[in-house]
Order: structure tokens, then sequence, then C-alpha cells
């Protein structure tokens, strides 16, 4: 399931105004990609990794599938919670330039995925 998860996140990017994105599978961080000049990466996917756990508490537990933001002065986080376990957070500037339409498809994209 992960090479078909990196597939389909390599076909989706650059997005304008996604400054960074991880994917986490139920245990681990799998990978982490700084998009951004304006962000540091290691604080960035230390950043991003303080709120996949604190989220743990709000994902659903049993097979289900959610998706959160929380939004900030400068950002937005959105994270999608798949019931297989992978979630993908992305890290999105708060701006009116953002491809906001394509971040939603991308995030729902990843929720419907299936390993076929």
């Amino acid at each position: 399931m992960i090479t078909v998860v990196q597939s389909y996140l390599s076909s989706r990017f650059p997005i304008v105004g996604v400054a960074a994105y991880s994917l986490f599978s139920s245990d681990q961080l799998l990978e982490t990609q700084c998009l951004s000049k304006s962000l540091y990466p290691t604080t960035t996917e230390e950043m991003i990794n303080r709120v996949i756990k604190s989220s743990r508490e709000l994902l659903p537990s049993g097979k289900r599938s959610a998706q959160y933001c929380w939004t900030f002065e400068a950002h937005r986080v959105y994270l999608a919670s798949r019931s297989d376990g992978f979630c993908l957070v992305l890290l999105v500037e708060n701006n009116p330039g953002v491809q906001q339409f394509r971040v939603q498809e991308t995030l729902q994209g990843f929720l419907d995925l299936s390993d076929n």
C-alpha cells in the first residue's frame, strides 16, 4: 500500500500554497517533504510530528476515515486519516492564493485510495 500512496502523492504535487506534507503509517513517520523555502525542514517535520501525536486521541477508533483541519495565523494543518492507519498531513499557507480545491481533492483522493 505504501507504494500506491507514494505514487499518488508524487502525482499530486506541486499544489500552490502547500508548504509541506507528511505521510504516516499507524506507528511511524514514513515521509516528510518541506516544499516551502520559508520554512526549516527540521522544524516543520517536528511540528507536524507533534500535531499527529496530539491528534491521535481525536482520530476515530475502528475502521473509519476522518479529516481534520487546524487553523493558525499563517498556516492551516489538514489531516486525512484512513481506516488502514495511514495519515496524510498537509501544511498549507493561510492566504487567498492557495489552490484550495486541489488541497481538498488531494485529501479526498488519499482517503479513497485502494491497493488494487
